[in-house]
């Protein structure tokens, strides 16, 4: 049986923190040209990555990744360069973890043929039909029908082509003027059918668009904590003269990054949120105040100095073999956890402002202001 040493513990530590950061999810998105694709990629993400046009934007493959997340925005089935014959083989669809089928009016025999063929060799399918806003104002004047039997009607329509698939889901959504309930759910979906590191990598790349988000983020996140508190302690037994600090200030910052990232409170997401959802400048004050004390060098340095006894004794005891190296790493091990807590909470709080703000400007929305029984 092999011995259990701090050695070890840290070492395999070290290893799920590598899983972790390296793990991938690939979500594929197919539709034809003009059907919100790029705009459901930027809203899953919280950041604009992909495009948006009114004329055709995708006429390859195109893929873009945020984290650990890739999408590939795939050519419509059945187009000139992607004939259905060879279709799931060109977009080598097999090898994706999630697969998304996106329509803005209807769907076609070709994307019956596809998501058919997907659902039989295993794969999740989810349906999307998106520009709900002007299928509700379309349907308001040509047919004087309200809210709840448009969608009555939309979701019996594309039920009556999918139901005997056996697709995940089918979610009804706007990509246009801001997302409604059956966005939430589709990435409720997603999560819930990933399994295992590829769950939580999910779960921590996509945008936080609810406070059960935020909170399963929150304790993910303390994982990501406690990884680098290992690599921190794992340096409190490395006894090489000049080295402790520079690799605790190196561990520091990536874990700020990937602590930002995580709650989408980069300078990137929070801009784009705040044109999104047209909010307060405040946030992006405040997103800066965030990153210079927290992923700045000069900050962390900062913080740094509330652990000053921590940091000298950490610096003495690695040098005094076994037992001293043994107290540097739990110094290590302390230092890092207090530092990725503290930002975390900070972190944490400062999504959840926005988030408020975002849903409280969303209310006024169009779809927000009826009730909609599904």
């Amino acid at each position: 049986m092999k011995n259990i040493t701090i050695e070890n513990l840290l070492e395999e530590m070290k290893t799920k923190a590598l899983e972790l950061e390296n793990a991938k999810v690939k979500i594929a998105i197919s539709g034809q040209s003009g059907s919100g694709k790029s705009s459901i990629i930027n809203s899953i993400i919280g950041n604009k990555v992909a495009k948006v046009g009114s004329v055709e934007t995708t006429i390859e493959i195109e893929s873009y990744n945020h984290q650990g997340l890739e999408f590939f925005d795939l050519p419509g089935c059945g187009t000139k360069s992607f004939p259905v014959a060879t279709y799931i083989n060109d977009c080598k669809l097999l090898t994706y973890d999630a697969f998304i089928i996106v329509t803005s009016n209807r769907f076609y025999e070709n994307d019956e043929w596809l998501i058919r063929e997907m659902v039989n060799a295993g794969r999740d399918v989810y349906v999307v039909r998106t520009k709900m806003d002007e299928a509700v104002t379309n349907e308001k004047r040509d047919n004087d029908l309200e809210i709840e039997e448009v969608y009555t009607k939309v979701k019996v329509n594309i039920l009556d082509s999918v139901a005997n698939i056996g697709v995940k889901g089918v979610y009804l959504i706007s990509t246009v003027e801001g997302v409604i309930e059956d966005f939430e759910k589709l990435l409720e979906d997603i999560e819930y059918n990933l399994d295992g590191i590829k769950k939580t990598r999910f779960l921590l790349d996509v945008t936080p668009y609810s406070v059960k988000v935020l909170d399963s983020k929150r304790k993910a996140a303390g994982k990501i904590i406690s990884y680098s508190s290992g690599v921190a302690a794992a340096n409190g037994l490395n006894p090489i003269i000049g080295l402790d600090v520079s690799v605790d200030i190196a561990v520091l910052m990536n874990l700020s990054k990937q602590i930002s990232n995580i709650f989408g409170i980069s300078d990137d997401e929070i801009n784009y949120a705040t044109k999104k959802y047209n909010l307060d400048a405040k946030f992006v004050t405040l997103s800066k105040q965030f990153a210079g004390k927290f992923i700045a060098k000069e900050g962390i340095m900062l913080l740094l100095k509330k652990f000053g006894t921590s940091v000298v004794a950490k610096s003495f005891f690695k040098f005094i073999p076994f037992a001293g190296q043994a107290i540097a790493a739990g110094i290590g091990y302390k230092m890092t956890y207090s530092f990725g807590q503290e930002m975390l909470n900070e972190a944490y709080n400062l999504a959840e402002n926005v988030l408020e703000a975002a849903k409280e400007k969303n209310s006024n929305h169009f779809f927000e202001n009826n009730t909609i029984k599904k």
